[in-house]
């Protein structure tokens, strides 16, 4: 991928206006990189940072924009896949780390860092770019939109009762080691995302962070207890990562336990590692910070009531679709439907009028269309769609969606519905 210069205007009147150079960095580019950073999120730099950068660094896909020899952008990306509805997993651009130096903001450096990195991601036949984005309004002039919610929550132990009796909860617990969890995790995890859209692949060193097994000189590490639960047959079907903080009020127990980690891939997996976590003594409250926003844990315990959600922000990760026949088809769908979808993109990347066809198998055939379309959206808004996550005629109802022909909406609503509601249990 070329450099791409952009001339922007100066923020100093009178001054002339500055040539800034967006281009791919170097790993010798790291220390300065992290420092405009620093300064675009108003955090300190800290020095054991870079090697951690150094660590996750991914070549050809961290781009920083430059006026002269000074950093003022940062971009990072990341090689990640993302599981759709039917179980495949999608090659995505994971875009992280957005920042520009406060001297050098409103004048088209995010833009800039933002089309050098999604035509670099088409290039290399990336389908779509996923972030999260701090705030809202930012992201949906470049194409994104929500496609995943947050959905954490409390436990009051004692007011729930435990599990309703009669759960079949079979198979046995034990303890695993930091390194068996790096050794058995990731194809755990990889089968368990496979049957809900909207989770990331975990790379390699994601797995020694959360098993310590990446810490710098003097930095230290809480290592969580993890059990596994094994089905009859001895075949490893859950795990389970969580925290206890030891606390006593008044003279008695009153410890929450902090559910850090939570991988099940079959039904008795998840309630036999519940029924260990609402076992543990001492706990009288369980929090975990995010979990799918259709988790069936309330419906699991004799009294729902004892779940109380957690107050976060609705949406968690943002979709934008590159390349529309690969991205659509990447799913499953109804069988014998058609959609004509009329998309509108100023960047240009799935602009255009698309047949959306699926077969008796539930695959979908996507191609360019002519004539009348029946749905007419923007491509965030075709992006909040595809995994499930959002429905046409709630669009509609918004008017982030037109109806071009009657019943388009509730068509649409049956197209792109799915059993599960999309999650992604992991922030980059």
């Amino acid at each position: 991928m070329t450099d791409a210069t952009i001339t922007s205007a100066s923020p100093q009147p009178g001054a002339s206006p500055a040539t800034l150079t967006v281009r791919e960095i170097t790993e010798d580019d790291l220390d300065a990189w992290g420092r405009a950073y620093s300064k675009g999120n108003f955090v300190p730099y800290r020095a054991a940072t870079l090697e951690k950068r150094r660590r996750v660094f991914e070549p050809g896909r961290w781009l920083g924009a430059y006026e002269g020899e000074e950093c003022v952008g940062t971009f990072r990306g990341l090689a990640l896949d993302l599981s759709v509805p039917g179980g495949a997993l999608l090659p995505v651009l994971g875009v992280s780390s957005l920042a520009v130096v406060p001297s050098h903001r409103r004048r088209g450096i995010l833009s800039a860092l933002m089309a050098h990195g999604l035509n670099a991601a088409i290039a290399r036949g990336e389908a779509a770019a996923v972030l999260h984005s701090a705030e809202y309004p930012v992201y949906g002039r470049y194409g994104f939109a929500p496609a995943t919610r947050h959905g954490g929550f409390t436990v009051d132990v004692t007011a729930s009762g435990g599990l309703r009796p009669g759960l079949d909860t079979s198979g046995s617990l034990r303890e695993a080691a930091p390194e068996e969890v790096r050794r058995l995790g990731p194809a755990l995890f990889d089968e368990a995302r496979r049957n809900r859209a909207g989770a990331v692949s975990r790379p390699g060193w994601s797995w020694r962070r959360r098993t310590g097994a990446a810490l710098l000189p003097g930095e230290e590490w809480e290592a969580p207890t993890v059990l596994v639960h094994e089905d009859g047959a001895g075949q490893v079907r859950g795990l389970v990562a969580y925290t206890v903080d030891g606390k006593w009020s008044d003279r008695v127990p009153d410890a929450t336990l902090t559910v850090t980690d939570l991988i099940a891939t079959t039904a008795q997996a998840r309630r036999a590692l519940w029924a260990h976590l609402l076992s543990v003594d001492w706990v009288r409250g369980i929090e975990v910070p995010d979990a799918a926003p259709d988790d069936p844990l309330p419906l699991l315990l004799r009294d729902p009531r004892a779940v109380h959600p957690l107050p976060h922000p609705a949406d968690c990760l943002w979709l934008r679709l590159l390349d529309l026949p690969a991205a659509l088809t990447a799913r499953t769908y109804p069988p014998g439907l058609r959609l004509t979808l009329r998309v509108a993109d100023p960047a240009g990347h799935v602009d255009g009028t698309w047949l959306l066809r699926t077969g008796a198998d539930g695959s979908a055939e996507v191609t360019p269309a002519e004539g009348p379309a029946d749905l007419a959206l923007d491509a965030a808004a075709l992006a909040s769609l595809h995994l499930g996550g959002e429905q046409a005629s709630r669009l509609t109802a918004a008017g982030l969606a037109t109806e071009l022909a009657p019943g388009a909406a509730r068509l649409a609503d049956t197209l792109f519905r799915t059993s599960a509601e999309p999650w992604c249990p992991d922030h980059f």
